[in-house]
């Protein structure tokens, strides 16, 4: 099992050229091309994987169906992703799931959480960067819309920031390529914000 740490920074769209800028300085480039990612997130009736990441309670889960298109097509292509934050780090289990309309109808039986169901769907565009040996994804045109009874709203909440993440192994690493990095080192959860945004129906911060 490898754990990996992570930082994130929240950005304005007004200073995403100033990532773009630090990544070439910093001898970076794009890894992959941009992609959509679109996930539907689980929790338990009270919300207590909200909760527990509001408060930093550790060990904590994510628990998600992910594909790749705007539209959430629930196909033989849809994974199953459990992200679990620990006091070593954290880690993320992968596996195409055989029968996501099941799992969405009938929710996910969790040793952890118990009986979890659809909350939230979750839509944005990633871009792939590498700089030296961390891997940089920057996250934009967050959109949130809640699942109510396994069924996906039509209307939408738009977030007004983006996030990027910074991942890597080695905590001298990091400290050595972030000394000149143009933005404040943050707390980011696109999960947590979700569920907050969807709860009054509008972005709080607009």
């Amino acid at each position: 099992m490898t754990f990996r740490t992570e930082k994130k920074v929240r950005i304005n769209s007004s200073k995403i050229y100033d990532l773009t800028k630090w990544i070439d300085e910093n001898d970076g480039f794009q890894l992959y091309p941009k992609r959509v990612i679109n996930s539907i997130y689980f929790d338990t009736s009270n919300y207590s994987m909200y909760s527990d990441s509001m408060e930093g309670v550790l060990p904590r889960k994510k628990i998600r169906l992910r594909n790749y298109n705007y539209k959430f097509i629930f196909d033989e292509n849809v994974k199953k992703e459990i992200k679990i934050s620990s006091v070593e780090g954290r880690f993320k289990t992968s596996s195409l799931e055989k029968n996501p309309l099941i799992m969405m109808k009938l929710g996910y039986m969790d040793h952890d959480y118990g009986l979890c169901n659809p909350v939230i769907n979750i839509v944005y565009e990633r871009n792939y960067y590498k700089v030296k040996n961390i891997r940089l994804t920057l996250d934009e045109k967050i959109i949130y819309k809640r699942i109510y009874n396994g069924q996906i709203s039509s209307f939408s909440t738009h977030d007004n920031s983006n996030v990027a993440e910074l991942k890597f192994n080695s905590e001298s690493l990091i400290n050595s390529v972030i000394k000149n990095f143009p933005f404040e080192i943050s707390r980011f959860s696109k999960y947590c914000r979700g569920i907050e945004f969807i709860k009054s129906n509008y972005c709080n911060e607009l």
